[in-house]
């Protein structure tokens, strides 16, 4: 989760009772060598998993902004072994390459950690070779595993560990969080929280990075003018866009990586460095997979305005700007609501549906955008 610096429990908000139950059984010493968290996508599961790591891993016992800590956050702690999905799977032999690693002893703590995001992604052969670990973990080695819902979860695999719930933030929760801790106005607060989605960790993110929140904004944009665009302008339009995602950059920590670096030996330093690459390239991938969903969800918007504006209306009733997504656009909206009416509109939000799961299918984004902007086209 961007913005983690594993400096205290509070950087998780409105998961209090998640929370305590780790932080209890960190003070009694009795954690299970493997927990399950499980909950809704964006509300701090592997934010908070980077938090226990950091505790398991300080000589504090709590996630307290030490150097330890810094280097969980970073993702550079020798003794932190994180897991994710390489495309649109864990494969087998990436299990077999982390079980090779927790074979040695631990480096730099008492303990070793092991996250595993998107533990649902693992293949079924990679799940099954990873029981071996869960029933014979190697010693003061705490793993977590990070997914929205257990049921795509071998049971055995989840019979093997304890699972704590992480429930989803309520809209007012979610605006009050933005004004309080990140200093938003209460109606970009309002905005920010229901352009989210009600998606705790996008809406933190486009708090503190607000560049980012820009892709959907675009999506908007594109959707308003397509009607009006010729094909080669809507096509390089999106174009555009996958050239700034691919000038995307993470945020965060070259020059902590060389301070750790001249501490090691040769070989230490390489492993690390390597490590430090391969977790960038890991997070760049994600966050161009989010900036396009990004994308498309603020075009599903401007087509969800459309269609609401018209079923209201049919009705004869007024539409509030409080019930749109996009009520700076509402001339816009009126326009294209009288020439897409409402069954297109439905019709287009069903594409961009099959766009976005496309989308985590790790299809050609050139071709998927090119196709989507074709449909789209066409339906309206």
């Amino acid at each position: 989760m961007e913005g983690i610096t594993c400096s205290g429990w509070q950087e998780i908000y409105g998961q209090e009772k998640a929370i305590s139950l780790l932080r209890a059984g960190l003070r009694r010493g009795d954690i299970p060598h493997a927990l399950l968290f499980t909950g809704p996508s964006g509300v701090g599961k592997f934010g908070t998993a980077l938090l226990f790591a950091a505790a398991a891993l300080c000589t504090s016992g709590e996630p307290d902004g030490c150097a330890s800590c810094r280097k969980v956050a970073a993702g550079v702690h020798p003794d932190l072994h994180v897991l994710e999905p390489e495309g649109f799977s864990i494969k087998v032999e990436a299990v077999r390459k982390l079980e090779a690693e927790l074979s040695g002893k631990a480096v730099e703590s008492a303990a070793k950690a092991v996250i595993i995001d998107e533990a649902d992604a693992m293949t079924h052969e990679a799940a099954n070779a990873f029981l071996k670990t869960l029933e014979e973990p190697t010693p003061n080695t705490y793993i977590v595993l990070v997914c929205e819902s257990k049921e795509n979860l071998l049971p055995t695999v989840v019979s093997r560990c304890r699972e704590v719930r992480f429930t989803a933030l309520g809209q007012r929760d979610l605006e009050r969080f933005l004004v309080e801790r990140e200093g938003l106005q209460e109606e970009e607060a309002r905005k920010m929280a229901r352009r989210s989605g009600g998606v705790f960790g996008r809406a933190l993110l486009w708090a503190r990075r607000p560049e980012l929140a820009a892709h959907w904004r675009r999506g908007v944009g594109l959707a308003a003018s397509l009607r009006r665009l010729s094909l080669l302008e809507a096509l390089e339009i999106v174009e555009e866009c996958r050239g700034d995602w691919e000038k995307m950059e993470a945020k965060g920590g070259g020059g902590e990586l060389e301070a750790y670096t001249r501490a090691l030996d040769k070989r230490a330093a390489e492993q690390l460095r390597k490590r430090w690459e391969g977790r960038k390239a890991q997070e760049m991938r994600k966050a161009r997979r989010r900036a396009a969903h990004d994308l498309l969800d603020g075009m599903a918007s401007f087509y969800r305005d459309i269609m609401l504006l018209n079923l209201i209306e049919e009705e004869g009733l007024g539409v509030e700007d409080e019930v749109l997504f996009n009520p700076e656009r509402r001339k816009e909206l009126e326009r294209e609501a009288l020439h897409v009416g409402a069954e297109r509109a439905r019709a287009c939000l069903g594409i961009l549906h099959e766009a976005g799961k496309a989308l985590e299918a790790n299809v050609d984004e050139k071709l998927l955008l090119h196709g989507l902007i074709l449909q789209l086209r066409k339906a309206t």
